[in-house]
């Protein structure tokens, strides 16, 4: 293939061609092949060059996960417009302030979001298209042909492979969201390496369970796009039995599902008549849930997959397999096969094995930058390669070790405290459910350790039995000064725990550990 021709749009061009009558998208009672999906891709297209959209501009994707929102993203690849992926548990301030950065020329919505996006438009002036699947005009522009779609080269150069497919916003848990861009070239890359490594194939069946506006979801879904395999979508509104009854259902044979679903299903009957369909399980390597991963491989005969990444870098960047995580616990494995990493100082060197300082990536699927922010780009790719803000180590075998955030850092009488070491610890008490830690003030050591800790139904912890447990285990500094028993820890939607709002809660006497 030849460099200028690599994209998704590729991708999806060949698996309509290959895999014509396979299928592509299970969504709901719709069920697409990759024929009828390229079809519908090239007829949106054409609206879309009807409706006077093109090369560059901005189309906002407020939808809920299925075949309409995987159309709309490839139509906009197909005329080189960028995707603008919105995320919906945003309140209206956030979707109104993005929506203002990136200038969105169009807009689709769901119905189930048009009081969000009403709330969010107040004052903003731009198209806005209601639309859901097997209703309304998005079936009638999908099913009928518009005029024949205009060979990409007559765009000229506005469609080369390093024009941006998407636009998707960080967390912005250090201040306003920034829009990340990522060419169609560098999600084609990272699809193709996370097939590759994943070893998928045509008859891949992806459960499809994280949100398309993240990029674990992306990832996940464009793997697809490179092997042919068939993508099974989750209800937004599906419970954890109704999950498991369409695995099962579809014969789904992987996905990237996180212990708040997996939990649950142990007492749900997830083995039928003696069969897992599930083959291939993702989790997070050196995130700790050892009890849940050894459970995936034992009772339900599933491969357990962790991994590191990012959304600059267009999802995971790092891989390693459940021996391996046995073998170095902490560790976020090795780099999938498109993906360089390396460990720099705050200057741009590079450090030998051992040694901490940032995790740093590079490789085809890294970003092209922030979107109206060239400090913040500068920053990210000044070295000439990817700044994660991430601090770990590698060993001599190239394996990565997370550490935590550098933002996250606890400095606590001179002495560095990383979160993930702490949090390491109570994911091995079986008595926990769940746990995080954060840094807090303290008057005699500039910063303490705080940790929230909650409970399974039906253990008992205290702090004190807690403290005996760190002992021992981890330097006195790094143990926990405080400790506070709490229902739920508040977590994004792929389940990365928010510190910055641990941190903002306040200390009480009673929490001393």
């Amino acid at each position: 293939m030849h460099p200028r021709d690599f994209s998704l749009d590729t991708l999806l061009a060949n698996c309509a061609a290959r895999h014509a009558h396979r299928l592509a998208t299970v969504d709901g009672a719709q069920r697409l092949t990759w024929a009828e999906l390229d079809a519908r891709v090239t007829n949106l297209a054409c609206w879309l060059l009807a409706k006077g959209i093109g090369p560059g501009d901005r189309i906002a994707l407020l939808l809920t996960d299925g075949a309409p929102f995987l159309t709309t993203l490839l139509a906009s690849a197909r005329i080189g417009a960028i995707a603008v992926l919105l995320n919906w548990r945003l309140a209206p301030a956030e979707i109104a302030w993005i929506c203002g950065n990136a200038e969105p020329a169009m807009t689709f919505v769901n119905p189930r979001f048009s009081a969000l996006l009403a709330e969010a438009a107040a004052g903003e002036v731009h198209q806005v298209d209601e639309h859901h699947a097997g209703d309304g005009f998005f079936e009638t522009a999908v099913a009928s042909a518009h005029g024949p779609l205009p060979h990409a080269y007559d765009f000229g150069l506005n469609l080369t492979p390093d024009r941006p497919l998407y636009m998707m916003y960080t967390s912005g848990t250090t201040g306003r969201p920034k829009g990340c861009l990522q060419a169609v070239s560098a999600v084609a890359a990272s699809a193709l390496g996370f097939a590759q490594h994943r070893g998928f194939s045509q008859s891949e069946v992806l459960l499809s369970v994280n949100p398309l506006f993240h990029v674990v979801g992306m990832q996940q879904v464009a793997a697809m796009l490179a092997c042919g395999g068939t993508s099974v979508f989750a209800g937004r509104d599906d419970d954890n039995a109704a999950i498991l009854d369409l695995l099962h259902r579809e014969a789904c044979t992987t996905t990237s599902a996180f212990p708040t679903i997996c939990f649950p299903w142990q007492a749900m009957e997830p083995i039928r008549s003696g069969v897992m369909p599930l083959t291939n399980y993702t989790g997070g390597a050196g995130m700790g849930r050892p009890q849940m991963y050894e459970f995936i491989e034992r009772e339900w005969d599933a491969r357990v997959v962790g991994g590191y990444g990012q959304t600059e870098i267009c999802g995971f960047a790092t891989f390693m397999d459940y021996a391996d995580m046995l073998e170095a616990p902490r560790s976020i494995g090795w780099t999938l096969p498109h993906v360089t990493m390396t460990v720099l100082d705050p200057e741009g060197h590079h450090l030998p094995p051992g040694e901490e300082g940032e995790l740093c990536l590079r490789g085809p699927s890294v970003m092209l930058g922030y979107w109206r922010n060239p400090e913040a780009s500068e920053a990210a790719l000044g070295h000439g390669w990817l700044r994660t803000g991430d601090l770990g180590t590698m060993d001599e075998r190239g394996r990565g070790y997370l550490l935590g955030r550098a933002k996250e850092l606890i400095k606590t009488g001179g002495e560095n405290v990383y979160p993930a070491e702490v949090d390491a610890i109570f994911a091995a008490m079986p008595e926990v459910a769940d746990a995080g830690c954060c840094g807090v003030p303290d008057k005699q050591w500039g910063e303490a350790v705080k940790a929230f800790v909650v409970l399974k139904p039906g253990m008992h912890l205290t702090r004190e039995d807690i403290t005996a447990r760190f002992k021992g285990q981890i330097a006195g500094y790094k143990r926990p000064r405080y400790i506070e028993f709490v229902d739920q820890l508040p977590r994004d939607p792929i389940g990365k725990l928010l510190r910055r709002e641990l941190s903002a809660r306040p200390v009480t006497p009673d929490q001393a550990a």
